[in-house]
């Protein structure tokens, strides 16, 4: 898998992209507003706490007196001649710093829990979103991209983006409102010295601007290489017969360390930008609050403080180093969150499957089918695959077609199901061009049974009845199991139709994995039937089984049968023979060896072997 194909090629401006996703927290709005409030409650009670400290060594101090001080002199108003007696301080402070931390928990339970809900919520969407926009996705992508790489981005950058709303979205709420509480309170008590703080300003915002931009550059490159991780994991895995049967491990085993290499590489550039940023910002901001005690220390400055008045500025300006550090360090996950979700977006912006078609069908099929001067390339750039197709199936016919691998036969058969657009000419269904019905209605008329055997981790019952057929019968399910001659094997099972599969049904054997899948096309019985290489995992006897079922199967139905042992294909009405795209040889079985060309040749040479 390219790299360079797997990243996108325009990556979205960063605000543009976070401001999309976070489009998808909007129907939730009102409990995000309620983890906005408790964020609000959680920094204003965190001031609140700091300030009290003015009062608490003003108590112990001069004494808590209207006129002396910031916050003092608004309590000591309430008291008989402007002093708060200190026995009532005694009591009534410790109380305001027990409510205060109590209002403070709450307002911070009340936003992580609300932002938590929202961020999952968006979560479960966008996972969601993800899959289904994967499943509509054309053939044409799935070619370029491997299924590792899709994988990586549901499990990996979709996780990559929960950071960014759930956490990193907490602390920028929660640090924001307590950066802005600070920096008010500061300033409504030495405004001039609170201006320190201000000339620092453009230089961390200056920082945080640059290395925002290096963190989703990063970013990217961990997601691409964690997609190379996916992807020679599930290749390790998928393949582990054949890795132990050729001594591979070694191989894979270097594969998988250079993979996982490379994405520690990244990961540790990234967290060098990430601490040598918030190292720098952290020294600024300890150099602002140093340069304000140095202002404050001078002769003029801190006569009209009380004690409690300096103590609690000094601390409030002091505290302002973990917000602004944790401030600098959420950067990183949101850059993060970003290029996970520019990641996703470019999957969502990607054209869905043309279903270009409108038209309904209104009357059983027959089965005609027509390919007229039919050419097909996979882009561009590349040959053609096939070129210049044309030739009549009449209904119930069952066409074979053959030739060496890569002669475009399974090509031709997809273009039937539409999986591909031909690029020249068109295919006619009963007289209508199949590009005017809907996808859904081409494909109900069609049942395919590919030499690639996919079983889901389902009951045997669940993957013959898959789909639009899970409203079949028991009898009809038990039937298709009969005609496939998978009854035998389907009655040793645990549990009959009900046994679980697992993963790829690798419990099960090729031969009985391929007659399941037989089974369900049987089901469907749909007026076309697909087989491409569908005895391929079949012994000699099972083999004569499917054969005989099949004929039956496809009597009154048009069949295409694409095979490579030619002796499964003699019975067919007509054989067409493929080489480099092109059909150069068409008739029955006999007429075909009577001629002494390709399939002769053909024939001829698998049955020396």
């Amino acid at each position: 898998m390219d790299r360079a194909a797997a990243s996108p090629r325009k990556p979205l401006h960063g605000a543009k992209t976070y401001h999309r996703l976070l489009q998808y927290a909007l129907p939730y709005w009102p409990i995000f507003l309620l983890a906005v409030f408790g964020f609000l409650l959680f920094s204003a009670m965190g001031v609140s706490l700091i300030a009290v400290t003015e009062l608490l060594l003003d108590a112990v101090g001069a004494g808590i007196q209207e006129g002396r001080g910031f916050l003092s002199r608004f309590v000591a108003g309430y008291f008989p001649g402007g002093v708060m007696p200190r026995e009532t301080a005694r009591w009534l402070i410790p109380l305001a710093m027990l409510l205060i931390i109590v209002l403070r928990a709450c307002g911070n339970f009340v936003g992580s829990y609300g932002l938590a809900y929202v961020a999952r919520s968006v979560i479960h969407r966008l996972r969601t979103e993800l899959f289904v926009k994967i499943s509509e996705l054309p053939s044409a992508y799935f070619d370029r991209y491997t299924g590792a790489y899709l994988i990586s981005k549901v499990s990996y950058n979709v996780e990559q983006v929960t950071n960014s709303i759930s956490k990193a979205l907490k602390v920028l709420i929660r640090e924001s409102f307590t950066t802005i509480g600070l920096l008010i309170y500061l300033l409504l008590v030495n405004w001039k010295l609170t201006l320190t703080f201000f000339l620092f300003a453009p230089i961390i915002a200056t920082i945080v601007r640059v290395v925002g931009k290096r963190f989703r550059k990063l970013s990217h490159r961990i997601q691409n290489t964690m997609g190379d991780v996916t992807h020679v994991t599930q290749e390790a895995i998928n393949g582990y017969q054949v890795v132990r049967m050729y001594g591979g491990r070694a191989y894979e085993n270097a594969r998988f360390e250079s993979a996982s290499d490379k994405n520690r590489q990244q990961f540790m550039k990234l967290v060098v930008a990430d601490n040598g940023s918030v190292s720098v910002i952290q020294i600024l901001v300890g150099l602002s609050t140093a340069t304000i005690v140095w202002l404050a220390l001078a002769p003029g400055i801190v006569e009209s403080m009380t004690a409690g008045v300096f103590a609690a500025y000094i601390g409030a300006a002091a505290s302002l180093a973990k917000p602004v550090r944790s401030l600098s360090e959420v950067f990183a996950d949101i850059q993060k969150g970003i290029a996970a979700a520019e990641s996703i977006f470019t999957v969502f912006d990607a054209p869905k499957e043309p279903d270009t078609g409108m038209a309904k069908l209104t009357e059983p099929v027959r089965g005609a089918v027509t390919f007229e001067h039919l050419g097909f390339r996979y882009d561009d750039a590349a040959p053609e695959v096939l070129s210049d197709i044309h030739f009549q199936v009449s209904p119930g016919e069952t066409v074979a077609l053959v030739g060496a691998s890569g002669s475009g036969k399974s090509t031709l058969v997809s273009l039937l199901a539409r999986f591909y657009q031909p690029t020249s000419g068109r295919i006619l269904l009963d007289g209508m061009d199949i590009a005017e019905l809907s996808l859904s209605d081409l494909r109900h008329q069609i049942s395919m049974v590919s030499q690639n055997i996919v079983l889901f981790n389902d009951t045997v019952y669940r993957n013959i009845a898959y789909g639009e057929l899970e409203n079949s019968t028991p009898e009809q399910v038990e039937r298709a199991v009969r005609l496939a001659h998978a009854t035998e094997f389907v009655e040793e099972l645990p549990k009959g139709l009900q046994t679980v599969l697992g993963d790829n049904a690798q419990m099960l054997s090729g031969g009985q994995r391929q007659r399941l899948a037989i089974a369900r096309a049987l089901l469907k019985n749909s007026p076309l039937l697909i087989l491409d290489e569908a005895t391929s995992a079949l012994d000699n006897e099972s083999e004569r089984q499917i054969q005989a079922a099949l004929e039956e199967v496809m009597k009154n139905r048009t069949t295409f049968v694409i095979a490579h042992r030619l002796s499964t294909v003699e019975t067919a009405d007509r054989i067409l023979v493929m080489e480099n795209g092109c059909i150069i040889e068409s008739g029955n079985h006999e007429q075909l060896l009577r001629a002494g060309g390709r399939y002769a040749t053909l024939l001829q040479q698998q049955t020396a072997r």
